[in-house]
């Protein structure tokens, strides 16, 4: 996703394929459009997650 139209636009397209997928449709928009993203996906088989913006050359612990 690049700019906030063709993110829309994307998330608009993902909506018309949710339940007839075999797994489950995560989209992680920029932060700019989320809250576009999340009002756009109410009722709909897409979920909205947050892309992680974390800036280190450490190693990240998962638990």
């Amino acid at each position: 996703m690049t700019d906030l139209a063709s993110s829309l636009a994307e998330i608009e397209a993902l909506k018309g394929i949710t339940g007839t997928t075999a797994c489950d449709i995560v989209v992680c928009p920029p932060f700019a459009p989320i809250e576009r993203a999340v009002e756009r996906t109410e009722g709909s088989g897409v979920v909205i997650s947050a892309q992680d913006c974390l800036n280190s050359r450490q190693p990240v612990e998962l638990q």
